[in-house]
Protein backbone atom coordinates (compact mmCIF):
# COMPACT_ATOMS: atom_id res chain seq x y z
CA UNK A 1 0.00 0.00 0.00
CA UNK A 2 1.28 3.42 -1.27
CA UNK A 3 1.35 6.19 1.48
CA UNK A 4 -1.27 9.27 0.65
CA UNK A 5 -0.75 12.93 0.67
CA UNK A 6 -3.97 13.24 1.44
CA UNK A 7 -3.60 11.43 4.75
CA UNK A 8 0.02 11.58 5.50
CA UNK A 9 0.52 15.61 5.08
CA UNK A 10 -2.45 16.81 7.51
CA UNK A 11 -1.41 13.83 9.96
CA UNK A 12 2.06 14.86 10.30
CA UNK A 13 1.15 18.56 10.34
CA UNK A 14 -1.20 17.93 13.31
CA UNK A 15 1.49 15.60 14.89
CA UNK A 16 3.64 18.38 14.43
CA UNK A 17 1.62 20.78 16.58
CA UNK A 18 1.03 18.68 19.31
CA UNK A 19 4.37 17.12 19.60
CA UNK A 20 5.23 20.81 19.50
CA UNK A 21 3.08 22.02 22.03
CA UNK A 22 3.25 19.79 24.14
CA UNK A 23 7.65 19.62 23.85
CA UNK A 24 7.20 23.45 25.49
CA UNK A 25 5.38 22.49 28.07
CA UNK A 26 7.73 20.13 28.91
CA UNK A 27 10.58 22.85 28.51
CA UNK A 28 8.35 25.22 31.02
CA UNK A 29 7.54 22.50 33.63
CA UNK A 30 3.59 22.62 32.88
CA UNK A 31 1.54 20.59 33.24
CA UNK A 32 4.23 18.05 34.32
CA UNK A 33 3.17 14.41 34.54
CA UNK A 34 1.09 14.65 31.16
CA UNK A 35 2.65 16.17 28.88
CA UNK A 36 5.69 13.61 28.67
CA UNK A 37 3.55 10.33 27.64
CA UNK A 38 1.96 12.61 24.85
CA UNK A 39 4.79 13.94 23.59
CA UNK A 40 6.82 11.07 23.30
CA UNK A 41 4.20 8.51 22.29
CA UNK A 42 2.99 10.97 19.53
CA UNK A 43 6.66 12.09 19.00
CA UNK A 44 7.00 8.31 17.70
CA UNK A 45 4.05 8.29 15.24
CA UNK A 46 5.16 11.96 14.09
CA UNK A 47 8.95 9.83 13.31
CA UNK A 48 6.57 7.42 11.73
CA UNK A 49 4.94 9.90 9.16
CA UNK A 50 8.16 11.71 8.60
CA UNK A 51 9.57 8.68 6.88
CA UNK A 52 5.81 8.61 4.74
CA UNK A 53 6.32 12.20 3.98
CA UNK A 54 9.95 11.89 2.94
CA UNK A 55 8.88 8.97 0.61
CA UNK A 56 6.05 10.94 -0.77
CA UNK A 57 8.34 13.86 -1.62
CA UNK A 58 11.97 12.66 -2.65
CA UNK A 59 12.50 13.97 -5.58
CA UNK A 60 11.53 17.65 -4.31
CA UNK A 61 13.75 16.90 -1.14
CA UNK A 62 16.76 15.69 -3.67
CA UNK A 63 16.60 18.99 -5.10
CA UNK A 64 17.23 20.90 -1.28
CA UNK A 65 19.80 18.70 -0.89
CA UNK A 66 21.71 19.81 -3.29
CA UNK A 67 21.49 23.57 -2.73
CA UNK A 68 24.29 25.02 -0.58
CA UNK A 69 21.93 25.40 1.94
CA UNK A 70 21.58 21.86 3.03
CA UNK A 71 25.18 21.25 4.45
CA UNK A 72 25.04 24.02 6.58
CA UNK A 73 21.88 23.35 8.58
CA UNK A 74 23.08 19.87 8.85
CA UNK A 75 26.13 20.86 10.54
CA UNK A 76 24.19 22.87 12.94
CA UNK A 77 21.68 20.73 13.66
CA UNK A 78 24.47 17.94 14.54
CA UNK A 79 26.30 20.44 16.49
CA UNK A 80 23.78 22.02 18.37
CA UNK A 81 22.31 17.87 18.99
CA UNK A 82 25.48 17.04 20.24
CA UNK A 83 26.30 20.38 22.46
CA UNK A 84 23.02 19.70 24.37
CA UNK A 85 23.65 15.87 24.51
CA UNK A 86 27.53 16.54 26.20
CA UNK A 87 26.05 20.04 28.76
CA UNK A 88 23.56 16.85 30.19
CA UNK A 89 26.34 14.34 30.63
CA UNK A 90 28.07 16.69 32.64
CA UNK A 91 25.59 18.92 34.26
CA UNK A 92 22.39 16.25 34.57
CA UNK A 93 19.22 17.70 35.34
CA UNK A 94 18.50 17.50 39.80
CA UNK A 95 15.67 14.65 39.45
CA UNK A 96 17.76 12.66 37.70
CA UNK A 97 21.11 13.42 40.16
CA UNK A 98 18.45 12.40 43.24
CA UNK A 99 16.84 9.64 41.54
CA UNK A 100 20.48 7.84 40.95
CA UNK A 101 21.41 8.73 44.75
CA UNK A 102 17.97 6.89 45.97
CA UNK A 103 18.71 3.76 43.90
CA UNK A 104 22.52 3.57 45.28
CA UNK A 105 21.28 4.53 48.84
CA UNK A 106 21.10 1.46 51.35
CA UNK A 107 17.74 -0.12 51.28
CA UNK A 108 16.08 1.48 54.48
CA UNK A 109 17.16 4.71 53.40
CA UNK A 110 15.96 4.78 49.86
CA UNK A 111 12.42 3.54 51.46
CA UNK A 112 12.43 6.10 54.19
CA UNK A 113 13.11 9.09 51.49
CA UNK A 114 10.46 7.21 49.26
CA UNK A 115 7.69 7.33 52.18
CA UNK A 116 8.01 3.14 51.81
CA UNK A 117 7.13 1.13 54.76
CA UNK A 118 9.89 -1.44 54.88
CA UNK A 119 7.81 -4.35 56.60
CA UNK A 120 4.83 -3.74 53.64
CA UNK A 121 7.07 -3.78 50.84
CA UNK A 122 8.74 -7.06 51.83
CA UNK A 123 5.56 -8.43 52.01
CA UNK A 124 4.61 -6.82 48.22
CA UNK A 125 8.03 -8.06 47.09
CA UNK A 126 7.95 -11.56 48.37
CA UNK A 127 3.97 -11.99 46.99
CA UNK A 128 5.82 -10.95 43.29
CA UNK A 129 9.43 -13.55 43.98
CA UNK A 130 11.42 -10.72 44.47
CA UNK A 131 13.23 -11.44 47.56
CA UNK A 132 14.79 -7.62 49.53
CA UNK A 133 16.61 -9.67 52.43
CA UNK A 134 20.29 -9.63 50.72
CA UNK A 135 19.90 -6.26 48.74
CA UNK A 136 21.96 -3.52 49.76
CA UNK A 137 20.57 -0.55 47.61
CA UNK A 138 17.49 -0.51 45.10
CA UNK A 139 19.71 -1.27 42.15
CA UNK A 140 21.18 -4.51 44.03
CA UNK A 141 17.22 -5.50 44.98
CA UNK A 142 16.74 -5.41 40.78
CA UNK A 143 19.88 -6.77 39.85
CA UNK A 144 20.21 -9.68 42.34
CA UNK A 145 16.40 -10.71 41.49
CA UNK A 146 17.29 -10.30 37.61
CA UNK A 147 14.00 -8.05 37.24
CA UNK A 148 12.97 -4.56 35.56
CA UNK A 149 14.10 -1.52 37.62
CA UNK A 150 10.25 -0.14 36.52
CA UNK A 151 8.63 -3.07 37.77
CA UNK A 152 9.73 -2.97 41.23
CA UNK A 153 9.78 0.93 41.81
CA UNK A 154 6.08 0.57 40.42
CA UNK A 155 5.37 -2.31 43.05
CA UNK A 156 6.79 -0.45 45.71
CA UNK A 157 5.07 2.89 44.80
CA UNK A 158 1.83 1.72 44.51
Amino acid sequence: MKPNRNYVTPFISLLFVVVGLSGLLMFFHLFEGYTEVVHEVLGLFFTISAVFHILLNWKALKIHFKKAVFLPALFGVIMITSLLVVMERLYPPVDLQIMNRIIKAPVRDAFQALNINYEEANIKLKAKGIAIENAQSLEDLWKMNNADAEVIIDLLLE
